[in-house]
Formats: structure tokens, sequence, C-alpha cells
């Protein structure tokens, strides 16, 4: 009866063996990867050990970063240097930093494709469109850099589009070109530019926004591109999660929104989780006491297949 007993144990063990093999295929062939977008301020704003520091302590793994450059000097590049990191520098203000090797640049610059090993590979664009004429603050009513104010959605979306347009169209061009590779896609950036998903009939009647405004450069790249907004996709409602990313630094007079982004593309790429970082504050995921930037950053978690 032992003899019998122990056998039939035996038997059980090594019927487990196709499943628990398949097991560790699976996991094995799935990846935790975090994605940033962060604008440092003009080469690490308050502190560059500080801006390292919301690097290294929210564990991202691809960081797309605006303002990278301070007096000529690329401190993202210095940042991924000292990090033992990757980098590539489309132009002086847009970095892309990661600690997975980068295989090669976009047509028109504006991405790179990554190797998190040895048959997986995604692809990061990274965007920091034109800041003036910044159109939430000429529909407010406040003065900026001698850009008319405005007065209708209509023509926010004009001059919005005559600003950002042509950056938006080179990006999509690029973003297509990398669809071909049927790899998980994601685009970080500060828009300069609120997203066409917050500015609704909703979040007007709250008082969030001066009015409802289809902002062209999120509607671009969701329409023409397939993009996904992580925010948003996560926290659908634009009132109870405004997820605004300008600014921690107000004026005293100013209009706080959703304007820095990561978005995501593709069959192999599942959104986990999305959050804010920034100085700590109920208006934040992940805080620091000495948050060093004037925009909050944008933390998007993936599962890659």
């Amino acid at each position: 009866m032992k003899n019998y007993v122990v056998l039939l144990f035996t038997l059980f063990v090594f019927a487990q063996i196709p499943a628990i093999l398949f097991s560790q295929e699976k996991e094995q062939n799935t990846l935790e990867l975090k994605v940033m977008s962060f604008n440092i301020w003009v080469g690490g704003g308050k502190s560059v050990e500080e801006t390292t520091n919301v690097i290294k302590q929210t564990s991202a793994d691809i960081v797309g970063i605006q303002e990278a450059s301070k007096k000529g000097n690329n401190i993202a590049e210095k940042i991924a240097k000292e990090m033992g990191w990757y980098s590539y520098a489309a132009n002086s203000s847009r970095t892309i930093i990661s600690r997975y090797p980068i295989a090669k640049k976009s047509p028109n610059g504006k991405g790179c494709k990554i190797q998190i090993n040895g048959n997986l590979f995604v692809w990061i664009f990274n965007l920091h469109l034109i800041h003036c004429p910044y159109e939430p603050y000429q529909l407010n009513g406040i003065p900026y850099c001698n850009a008319p104010l405005l007065d209708t959605a209509e023509e926010a979306v004009q001059s919005a589009w005559k600003s950002r347009g042509n950056d938006v169209e080179e990006t999509i061009a690029d973003i297509k070109e990398a669809q071909k590779d049927d790899c998980p896609i994601f685009l970080t950036g500060d828009f300069n530019e609120p997203s066409c998903l917050d500015w609704t009939e909703k979040a007007a009647k709250m008082g969030i926004c001066k009015i409802p405004v289809a902002w062209p450069a999120a509607k671009a790249f969701m329409e023409k591109a397939g993009m996904k907004d992580s925010y948003r996709t996560k926290y659908p409602d634009e009132v109870t999660h405004k997820g605004h990313t300008w600014t921690p630094l107000p004026a005293k007079r100013d209009v706080f929104d959703r304007i820095d982004f990561v978005f995501f593309h593709g069959s192999k790429v599942e959104l986990l989780n999305s959050q804010i970082v920034g100085e700590k504050s109920e208006l934040t995921d992940i805080g620091f006491d000495n948050y060093p930037s004037d925009h909050r950053a944008v933390l998007g978690t993936f599962l890659l297949k």
C-alpha cells in the first residue's frame, strides 16, 4: 500500500511539470516596463541631484525628457551616464534615456527603438511642442508672449494646430513607420497643449476649463496613429481625476492643466497603472519633498507581452 501511494504521488508530480514549465515560460515572455514623461525645467530645475532622484525613486525604465539642456550642456545625457543608462538626444530639449540599449532612431528623429532583451523591442517617441502661443492663457485673458487673446474654441484649435501641427504630423509619420514592427510603441511629451479628453462640456460645466475645446495634438495622435492616453485610459473621468501636470509652481494668475503625457499603442502591451509624480500633495500619486521641476511628471506602468 505504501509503495502504491508513493507511485501515485510520483505520477502526480510528473503530471504538473508541463504546467509549471508553461507558467515559467509565460512569466519569462512578459515584462513590466515603466515609462515616464518628465520636463526637467531647463536642465534640472531646482536641482540636478533631485531630478536624478525622482527618476531613480520612481523606478522608471525609460524616460522621455524635455528641456534636457542648460547653457548648452545636455543634463539628461549626463544623468543617463551617471546611472549607467543609454541616451538618445534628438535635440537640445528632447532626450530619451533608458536602462535598456538603443537600437536605432526613427526616420524623422522623433524617437528610437529600444532593445529590452534578445527578441523584445519597443519604440519610444518624445515631444516638446512649442510653448508660445499658449492658448489656455489666451482663452482666459492672460497676456503671454505677445499672442492675441482668444474667444472661441475654433480660434484656439486653429492657433494650436498652426503652432504645433507640423511637429505632430512628422511624429505621426514616424509612429506609423514604427507600427510595421508590431511591437509596443510609447509617446512621451510636454505638449504645451491640453487634451481633447479634458476640455469637455462636462469639465466646462464644473468650471475646470473655460470652454469645451477639441485640442488638436492629442486628438491627432489618437485618431491618426491609434495611440491611447495612458492617464485618461486609467482614469476616464476628467472631473474626478484631473491629472494636472501644469504646474506645481503657479503664478498669481494661472490655468491648471494636463499637458504632459504618456501615450501607448500595440496588441503586445497592457496598461497597468498611470501616476502623477510631483511635489508631496493631494494632487500627486508619488510625491517628493524637494521636487525640482515646474511640471509634474507622468509615470505609466505597462506589461509587455
